[in-house]
């Protein structure tokens, strides 16, 4: 596998953000959008007719929504009819307090009132944003083929460089569904070792302390499903080890103590042949070691005349080990000298049983390829953002660029790790990578072994969003006055392919406000559909900078066609009572 690191600080409301907005049907009180879906149901409405048929609204689900209005149904005959509308409330209206309205759909003889119309629209099924159906996810290949939600510099809750390390810090990214945290480990004054950011003014904090911080928040409680909240994917910690020989001993112990049977543990990592899946490892804790090669067992008979044979290397300072080179750069900037990186002893590399960190072999010709540690199953590469270019060669699956999370898993990284403190456009794409998924995303087939490669299968885009209004827009995180907000809204299309596409409404006025202005993308090339996202921000216009309102963001696969609501975030991150009224058309041939 491989990991990329980003040192861009991320979102607050995390992954649980905007399942938090799709959990529960949309609360419509307001008068422009309650007059902008009347000016849709009225055109609906047959000429003279006050209600809409449900012959006619069924059309316009399936010509404008794209949606089907129920599944086959299965089952014995005599439950056919209950089995239809508990399908119906579930793909189309979403929420069982809407069964009558549902089960009117399986007539052609009955109307729908504009009340049930709205109903419909507002219904957590019906958003822009299509989440996974759990039943249907599949968590059975192995861990390399899914990207995962991935965390950097976990333990900080503020500034990188000052602000606090805390065990709620790591609470909070795993409650919000990230499945890969960081813990920097050193040696403790007092014999115990402990976490904190190398050459910084951070705080430490023990690591005992993050260990059952981790045992208590890694999974949803009472057997949850995968999704939602920490959900029940498996934990992988990254452990970024700085402490010596004695101190390693202590950490291997504690971890053993503080997760007893979620530990990975017992399996020497020379004898894994093949990555077990997600489901396999169902609320278990991976640690991410480096490697150290067992031993030789002890010779009874020693030949003088035989050539020594060097042991294999052990990663130094020299490693492209993401944080070897951010504590380099810590340690120019604190005028000190970056000590040797302590070698891993045994016991805790013999830990790294599914992610066993090698170094890159960057001098290589081929080395994704031809390279012994390339072939080996639970190898794990990891890179710095900063790392150049230049330095890997253009091929699949692990190269890395330096920009955004989107390029990374462009490129097949399958652990990209963010800061997740407060929010910026990184984060932003983590959001609509992850919303709904459990901390996993599997990857397109071509991307998987035995696929055709990331570079095929790409195709082209036509996206049109009509933006058609907005209620309970939440306020810039400096600005108090509604009055005074002009609000317009920014639609992005983020791909590895194309820059700049970026296209902005008129601003107006309020909290509140009406635009009805089409935004179009034509001809995007190079479009993979489920590493392309669509981001929504409304800013504030105003002299210099325009200040982020709120956002959304939402990945091109789940990105539903026809009048939907987009459910906002503020700027730092949480679940807003915000909406914005779209019309969206897609086309990806």
């Amino acid at each position: 596998m491989a990991t990329a690191t980003t040192s861009r600080s991320g979102a607050g409301g995390g992954i649980a953000a905007t399942q938090a907005l799709t959990a529960r049907p949309n609360k419509i009180d307001s008068g422009t959008i309650l007059g902008e879906l009347r000016k849709v149901y009225t055109s609906l409405c047959p000429r003279g007719c006050a209600t809409l048929p449900v012959s006619a609204f069924k059309g316009y689900l399936s010509d404008t929504q794209k949606v089907a209005t129920y599944d086959e149904h299965s089952g014995n005959e005599g439950d056919a009819k209950e089995t239809g509308v508990q399908k119906l409330v579930h793909n189309v209206f979403g929420h069982s307090s809407q069964a009558a309205s549902a089960e009117k759909l399986l007539s052609d003889d009955k109307d729908l009132t504009f009340d049930e119309f709205v109903s419909y629209h507002a219904a957590p099924t019906n958003s822009a944003l299509a989440l996974p159906d759990p039943r249907k996810k599949d968590w059975s290949r192995p861990l390399n083929e899914y990207f995962i939600s991935s965390s950097h510099n976990t333990y900080l809750t503020g500034h990188q460089l000052y602000g606090s390390s805390t065990t709620e810090g790591y609470i909070s990214v795993l409650r919000r569904g990230c499945r890969c945290i960081e813990i920097d480990v050193w040696d403790g004054d007092d014999g115990e070792p402990e976490v904190f950011h190398g050459y910084t003014l951070t705080k430490e904090i023990s690591f005992r302390d993050v260990c059952k911080a981790v045992a208590k928040h890694a999974f949803s409680e009472g057997g949850s499903p995968w999704q939602g909240g920490a959900g029940e994917g498996p934990i992988i910690i990254s452990l970024e080890c700085h402490a010596g020989p004695e101190q390693q001993e202590k950490i291997v112990k504690i971890m053993r103590e503080q997760w007893g049977d979620m530990l990975v543990q017992g399996i020497e990592p020379e004898d894994v042949e093949n990555l077990p899946s997600p489901l396999e490892l169902r609320r278990k804790i991976i640690v991410k070691a480096k490697y150290l090669p067992p031993p030789p067992p002890k010779a009874t008979h020693v030949d003088l005349t035989a050539p020594r044979v060097p042991s294999p290397a052990v990663a130094d300072s020299s490693s492209s080990e993401s944080s070897d080179s951010e504590l380099e750069e810590m340690a120019k900037k604190a005028n000190k000298q970056k000590p040797p990186r302590a070698k891993v002893t045994r016991a805790l590399a013999a830990l790294g049983i599914y992610c066993s960190s090698h170094h890159f072999p960057s001098h290589a010709a081929q080395p994704f390829t031809e390279e012994p540690t390339s072939r080996i199953p639970n190898h794990v590469y990891s890179f710095s953002e900063k790392l150049p270019d230049a330095s890997l060669p253009l091929r699949p699956p692990f190269f890395v660029l330096k920009r955004g999370p989107h390029e990374f898993w462009q490129r097949g990284v399958q652990l990209v790790a963010l800061n997740w403190q407060k929010c910026d456009e990184g984060m932003m794409l983590n959001e609509g990578m992850f919303a709904g998924e459990g901390g996993y995303v599997l990857k397109p087939e071509s991307y998987r072994p035995g696929g055709k490669g990331i570079h095929e299968d790409k195709r082209s885009l036509d996206l049109t969003i009509e933006t058609i209004a907005a209620a309970n827009i939440p306020l810039p995180e400096k600005s108090d006055s509604p009055k005074r907000f002009e609000p317009y809204v920014k639609i992005e299309v983020h791909t590895e392919a194309a820059t700049g596409l970026k296209k902005k409404t008129k601003a107006k006025r309020g909290i509140e406000c009406a635009w009805n202005e089409k935004l179009e993308f034509k001809g995007i090339a190079g479009i993979v559909e489920k590493l392309t996202f669509v981001r929504f921000k409304i800013h504030d216009e105003e002299f210099g900078r325009d200040d982020l309102a709120a956002w959304a963001c939402i990945r091109l696969d789940r990105l539903q066609e026809g009048y939907r609501f987009v459910n906002l975030i503020n700027n730092e991150g949480e679940p807003s009572d915000g909406l914005i009224l779209v019309k969206i058309s897609k086309r990806v041939y």
